[in-house]
């Protein structure tokens, strides 16, 4: 989330603004572009590849939902939004919708322009969320079809667990075997591990006296006393 310009900002601080977000999903083979002024807005001269010379349907103000962005360490909390009423959802859109292959982990953009009470722009597009799909569905209602959306700030998404532990090392490089070797010795089985070997030496009780039975037998240099 970019801040506003010093136009825009000024402007929030208004009594009556009335805020019109554009909204673009980028699904395969058929995006979707709306803005909540209620009518057709195809933006020029924004130096964004995203918005200039695309048009965006307008649909109602009132049927649309949008969270606030907060922030939390590590990055963005996701941001949702619930559009209805954009025209076109036929079923061939609605079949695309239905697959996530076609928008999951794909891009999607918010921006929001600020108009006073006489309904005059003040300042320009502010870039009010990017980030990646992670939820789309779709329902009806009595004002058509409804769209609720989840995206994902690239951090979020780009720093989600991979699932993996140190035992996944070999996945990585074939030629490294601590992993195993790892294993074989938690199990007391000091010969795989100086082999590489993931096999055990019996598990449970009698691995762990295994190991207890070697470390008994450890003694101390001369000078320093005692058995380990």
């Amino acid at each position: 989330m970019s801040l506003p310009d010093s136009t825009q900002a000024a402007a929030l601080d208004a009594e009556v603004i009335k805020p019109v977000f554009f909204a673009w999903l980028d699904i395969d083979t058929d995006p979707i572009r709306a803005n909540t002024s209620g009518k057709n807005i195809t933006p020029t001269g924004t130096g964004d590849p995203d918005l200039d010379d695309f048009e965006f349907f307008g649909i109602s103000g009132q049927f649309v939902d949008i969270s606030p962005v907060s922030y939390k360490q590590g990055g963005s909390d996701s941001v949702t939004a619930q559009l209805s009423g954009i025209p076109g959802l036929d079923d061939d859109t609605l079949a695309l919708i239905g697959d996530p292959a076609n928008w999951r982990g794909r891009d999607a953009r918010l921006w929001r322009i600020v108009r006073d009470a006489s309904n005059v722009q003040q300042g320009g597009f502010h870039a009010y969320y990017t980030g990646k799909m992670t939820s789309l569905s779709h329902s009806g209602n009595a004002d058509g079809q409804l769209l609720n959306v989840t995206i994902e700030g690239y951090l979020s998404v780009f720093s989600e667990a991979s699932n993996n532990t140190y035992l996944s090392q070999t996945r990585y490089d074939s030629g490294d075997l601590s992993p195993q070797a790892a294993i074989a010795i938690a199990n007391g089985n000091y010969t795989g591990a100086a082999g590489g070997s993931g096999g055990g030496a019996g598990s449970g009780a009698g691995s762990g006296a295994g190991v207890r039975a070697r470390k008994d037998n450890w003694s101390v240099p001369d000078g320093l006393g005692g058995v380990l």
